[in-house]
């Protein structure tokens, strides 16, 4: 408690002020104040006058349309800052002018301040298109929302204006830097808002991923744990949710250390713009978090898609390897896109052109951004994807570049984040370009099981194919009689020559691309076919010759990459020790002479076991173009027959499968429990 000599010295403090305060001349009175120059501010024209301990302002706005207009001196070029500032807002359906709090960047967030006593409203008009309004303060700050003024430093001016009534959102807004003395108009300091640390964050973690992924690539090519165990064991029978579970089965070590770095980039992300918007509201936080988060992940999820022998140089693996990180990821962009629109439309009209916040957004942009790559990520939904492939490829090709484009309008930070994918990306398109001069002429020839047999005719560059890609590899394959369109991959198959590289593509479904080549051969029978050939790409799990066995498990057209790798072996033999034991299961006997040309006469170091599931009961034998007959098991393979340890003893093993996903699965398994490597050849389209 106050003793009353303190009390009364207090009183009469008060008084005092109070009395000064009235006998004091308004500085806006002074004669001097009406040939004070008007400076432009925006659309809005300041005219100032200052003295030893105060400052008069008027402000004019001429605009047929607006309803209100503020002012506001700021220590940022911030609308929010801290600790908060103020505004003066011009109401001119209300024809006055009060201070409000600037909280947050909705109207909801800007509240009228307790406080008015640091504002002397002199006059206020709205006549003719004219929006007027003159009021005084003191230099030193009135109350904690204000920012002392020193004449001869520039100040911070933020203006606004809205042109519907107040509260709105405003219609535009700006900051310049105002020198309240001598009337000197300063460039204005940019938004001081997170546009660069979050691609600083992302190219850090990339930098890191390819440095530990070289690392384990050329340095550590002997680290199974690293390149070949997996963190959850594969499951043996179909899982309820096999989108995750083979997801999960699939996850190496090394995959596993670049979702942990990943992770770690999007938590240092949200952490750098909190501390970046330390006063932002609970929902603007989660906002500019998840609006950052969505960022991140449409860095990362470019670069998978970028097809090169970039990534089997950096990581070890090839882009058919990585294309589910893309998936991943458009999900996680997907969750973190919807969070940031629903949060931000709180607030915002997401259909407003006009820039908002600290980060200087057009919500149009992004919103027809967000509609883009949102109708994308459900044509990716497996079902729609597989049914409608041609409708999910096409609508990819075009709404990726639609949202794209509003993506880099919507946001600076957007611009910077995308500079080093999209150069990434457009290099190796470039590059792939090549891929219209490699035409080829060939005469191919379809075959009684839905299958088209396709072979490049014996050429330098065929040559070239054969020694430099890897065993298994795929080429992306165009057929302009077909389709001018169209690209699918398909595995290349050395010839048994060794001179070039054939192809064998079977029709699942009709109306297919396949199934149209079937049908365009078979009408055109004999005629040259042009086919672009863009490749090779991919790259094996799993290193064939370095073990002193490797398993080959297909089933249907599945046998085609472990042709591949058996007419490689054909060139290879006399310096090659690795045996290769072959498991192929078909639908019909037939299916067997639809890569007879290819496949027979076996080379030595190859054991072939050839089943028929068709129904029917008994072995039996097919007869092949040589005349020989090859013999065949009904039914399916018994797999834990031929993938065990006592087959195997003390001999390093590696397993090969593709085929229908159950036959792949079951293989996985049983060489996941015999500690064998594995690799699964599989076109997830």
């Amino acid at each position: 408690m106050l003793r009353l000599p303190a009390r009364l010295a207090l009183v009469a403090a008060c008084y005092l002020q109070h009395t000064y305060a009235q006998t004091t001349p308004s500085v806006c009175a002074s004669a001097d104040f009406s040939i004070q120059p008007a400076i432009s501010v925006g659309p809005l024209t300041v005219r100032t006058l200052v003295t030893e301990t105060h400052i008069c302002f008027e402000v004019n706005m001429a605009s047929p349309t607006a309803k209100w207009t503020a002012l506001s001196l700021s220590a940022s070029s911030n609308m929010i800052n801290v600790p908060n500032n103020n505004a003066v807002i011009f109401d001119a359906a209300k024809n006055t002018a009060q201070l409000h709090v600037l909280k947050g960047y909705s109207s909801a967030g800007v509240t009228v301040q307790t406080d008015q006593s640091g504002l002397v409203v002199k006059k206020t008009s709205s006549a003719n298109g004219v929006l007027s309004f003159t009021f005084e303060r003191t230099l030193a700050a009135p109350s904690v929302y204000d920012v002392d003024i020193d004449p001869a430093v520039p100040t911070n001016l933020l203006w606004a204006y809205g042109n519907t009534a107040w509260p709105s959102f405003h219609t535009e807004r700006g900051a310049v830097k105002l020198a309240l003395g001598s009337g000197t108009l300063m460039d204005s300091a940019p938004d001081a808002g997170c546009y660069g640390t979050t691609a600083i964050i992302g190219a850090i973690t990339f930098a890191l991923m390819a440095l530990l992924g070289l690392v384990a690539t050329h340095a550590g090519s002997g680290w199974r744990f690293i390149n070949q165990r997996t963190v959850f064991p594969p499951t043996q029978h179909r899982a309820p949710l096999p989108w995750i579970s083979h997801a999960i089965s699939d996850l190496k070590i090394g995959e596993a250390i670049v979702v942990i770095l990943y992770v770690a980039c999007v938590v240092a992300v949200g952490v750098s713009v909190q501390v970046t918007f330390p006063t932002a509201s609970a929902s603007r936080l989660a906002s500019l978090v998840s609006g950052h988060i969505a960022l991140v992940a449409l860095m990362f999820l470019l670069l998978p898609v970028a097809r090169g022998q970039h990534w089997e140089v950096v990581f070890g693996t090839s882009h058919e390897r990585i294309i589910k990180f893309h998936r991943w990821l458009g999900r996680v962009w997907f969750v973190a896109g919807t969070v940031h629109l629903v949060l931000t439309a709180l607030s915002v009209n997401v259909t407003s052109t006009n820039l908002y916040g600290s980060q200087q957004v057009v919500p149009l942009y992004g919103f027809v951004a967000f509609v883009s790559f949102a109708s994308m990520a459900l044509l990716a939904i497996d079902y729609i994807r597989r049914t409608y492939y041609e409708v999910f490829y096409y609508y990819h090709r075009v709404a990726s570049v639609v949202g794209l484009v509003f993506a880099l309008l919507h946001s600076k930070a957007v611009q910077y984040a995308m500079i080093f994918p999209l150069v990434v990306y457009g290099v190796t398109y470039l590059f792939r370009l090549r891929t219209y001069f490699n035409r080829y002429a060939t005469v191919p020839k379809a075959h009684g099981s839905n299958t088209v047999a396709l072979t490049l005719p014996a050429s330098a560059q065929t040559a070239k194919w054969v020694r430099t890609s890897n065993p298994c590899a795929f080429f992306w394959i165009n057929i302009p009689q077909v389709s001018l369109l169209q690209w699918h991959p398909f595995s290349g198959i050395v010839t048994p020559d060794g001179q070039s590289i054939s192809f064998r593509i079977k029709a699942h479904a009709p109306g297919s691309f396949v199934d149209n080549v079937y049908n365009y051969v078979k009408a055109h029978e004999g005629a040259p076919l042009t086919v672009l050939v863009d490749g090779p790409h991919g790259k094996p799990a799993i290193d064939v010759y370095k073990y002193d066995a490797v398993v080959l498990v297909a089933g249907g057209i599945g046998i085609t990459p472990m042709l591949d790798l058996i007419n490689r072996h054909r060139q290879q033999q006399p310096t090659q020790q690795t045996k290769f034991y072959l498991h192929w299961v078909v639908r019909a006997a037939d299916d067997l002479l639809a890569v007879e040309d290819l496949l027979f006469p076996l080379p030595p170091g190859v054991k072939a076991t050839f089943y028929v599931n068709d129904g029917g009961t008994g072995d039996s034998s097919v007869q092949i173009y040589t005349g020989e007959f090859i013999a065949y098991k009904r039914g399916k393979p018994v797999l834990d027959e031929y993938i065990n340890t006592s087959r195997f003893h003390e001999a390093k093993v590696g397993v090969m499968a593709c085929g229908p996903p159950r036959l792949v699965q079951e293989a996985q398994w049983r060489s996941h429990n015999c500690c064998f490597d594995f690799h699964k050849e599989v076109f997830l389209l």
